[in-house]
């Protein structure tokens, strides 16, 4: 067989193949010789009928598998002796049988990405400690205990800034509601009634608040507050905004004592000392978490630099779309209008294509190291991730399976344990230096 290759951009790649007649015809062969013992030919009993009545009658038949079993071997044998990592076949086009059983095709294949691996095992690595400190401790039960505050009515005096306040007000920009000018700002701009403002410098609008600062309750004031340059709405950034705001109530935070009846609040039946053990508990387990989580950053982090390489293009362009799904979907979650997310698309699928880029450069890479490495998955590793997935979904393990294979998920299954296990081994054989909490760490910009 002879085999011509050629690389293309993108990952992509061509084999121009030229089957031998001697390999033609053993296939044509082995295909005659089962249809003819299944072949029903008018005067002969299965199997007697002379083959070249059975490879007239069968004529049709015979030829679409003999190209087709031809031309899936020829491709497996093509891409092994070019030792190629193929992903996916694209195409194969110009198929040619010629009467004297010489065979041709162009294959298109997608290819793994080629790269040098970067160096690997060392990594440097900066991770800061998991004790946890009592005054870690106390400010975790502080956030409680403001998570539990009261709010109650403050007798008549003159507002001030780190109040709370409940308002009623009107924004206008020319004398119509902000929504109507802008209408990608949302109704809340231009209207609320009983709304709560914690009194800053920087609430709502920068100076809304200053503008409050001395008003009684029952007292209207009217001003104005320019829009910041940041603003996320097209045409609104120096606009100035007229409010009308009445003030209706002050409101003071009333934290809850910090006694065992809190903690019982908190956690039923536990002491204020049972309390913080829980706490450390908790903190600590974050810690451990954030570690775990820093360590597969930074290691990625690493990896991800050390490589430069094309990657297939509808894979990138696959992925985007998935993650930008996905962005979108959590903006919905959050109220963001879909007016905003419209507005944003560009910057979005910017931010969703950077990602995808990142996710499948590093799963390339790790996928490669753990050739490198000969580290495999078992069958028994993939069936414990199918099970755990059918405890999660509530439906029994056979018919978890079942939707595995009709989804052909076993191959994102074998590559999400494989990938997951290389990253564990480059952890392990990296090299770690600890540092104090008030330093920054390596990971910092990629957290």
């Amino acid at each position: 067989m002879n085999v011509v290759y050629e690389s293309l951009p993108n990952c992509l790649a061509t084999l121009r193949v030229e089957v031998e007649p001697a390999k033609v015809n053993q296939a044509l062969d082995e295909l005659v010789k089962a249809y003819g013992k299944t072949a029903k030919v008018p005067g002969y009993r299965p199997g007697k009928a002379p083959r070249a009545l059975v490879e007239k009658k069968f004529k049709k038949q015979i030829r679409e598998e003999l190209e087709g079993k031809l031309l899936r071997d020829s491709t497996r044998e093509a891409i092994q002796e070019k030792q190629l990592r193929v992903l996916q076949i694209a195409n194969v086009e110009d198929v040619q049988l010629a009467d004297d059983n010489t065979m041709s095709f162009t294959a298109t294949v997608v290819t793994q990405p080629q790269f040098d691996l970067p160096n690997y095992k060392g990594l440097s690595i900066e991770l800061k400690p998991t004790e946890v400190t009592d005054k870690e401790i106390e400010e975790s039960i502080e956030n409680l205990r403001d998570q539990a505050a009261d709010f109650v009515d403050v007798p008549a005096r003159p507002a001030q800034l780190e109040d709370f306040v409940v308002v009623d007000y009107e924004g206008t920009v020319d004398g119509k509601p902000v929504h109507e000018v802008f209408p990608k700002a949302g109704k809340p701009l231009s209207s609320n009634e009983d709304f709560w403002i914690k009194m800053t410098d920087e609430a709502f609008f920068p100076g809304y608040c200053a503008n409050l600062v001395g008003a009684l309750p029952g007292e209207t004031r009217e001003f104005d507050v320019e829009v910041p340059v940041d603003f996320p709405v097209e045409g609104m950034p120096g606009q100035k905004i007229h409010y009308k705001v009445t003030l209706k109530g002050l409101k003071e935070k009333v934290l809850p004592e910090l006694d065992d009846a809190f903690a019982d609040s908190v956690a039923k039946g536990k002491s204020l000392e049972e309390l913080r053990v829980m706490a450390r508990e908790e903190l600590g387990r974050q810690k451990e978490a954030n570690v775990e989580s820093s360590k597969r950053v930074q290691i990625m982090k690493h990896l991800l630099s050390g490589v430069e390489c094309e990657l297939p293009v509808n894979m990138v362009r696959n992925e985007t779309q998935r993650i930008f799904n996905d962005i979108v979907r959590d903006n919905q979650s959050r109220g963001v209008t879909e007016e905003l997310i419209k507005e944003s698309q560009r910057e979005l699928i910017g931010v969703a294509s950077q990602g995808a880029r990142e996710k499948l450069k590093g799963a390339f890479i790790l996928l490669r190291i753990a050739e490198q490495e000969n580290i495999r998955v078992s069958r028994e590793e993939i069936f414990g991730r199918i099970a755990a997935m059918a405890e999660h979904y509530k439906v029994p393990f056979e018919k978890m399976v079942k939707e595995v294979e009709k989804n052909n998920a076993i191959d994102q299954i074998n590559e999400e344990i494989i990938t997951a296990k290389t990253l564990d081994f480059l952890i392990s054989k990296a090299s770690v230096t600890h540092v104090p909490e008030s330093q920054e760490q390596g990971s910092a910009d990629a957290n």
